[in-house]
């Protein structure tokens, strides 16, 4: 998601379908207590999730 993917191209690199990788989504929103995509990734940087 911080490379500005989508479903289907994320599902493509790691081999999954798009409905899991649209799962996985979900609940990383959650966790993360977030509604949209671009607040996840932004919250992952803040919080030192991701690099």
């Amino acid at each position: 998601m911080t490379e500005g993917l989508r479903n289907k191209r994320i599902a493509q690199k790691l081999h999954l379908s798009e409905g899991t990788v649209r799962n996985y989504i979900s609940s990383s929103y959650l966790k993360l207590q977030v509604g949209s995509r671009e607040e996840a990734v932004e919250k992952s940087r803040k919080e030192q999730l991701v690099i």
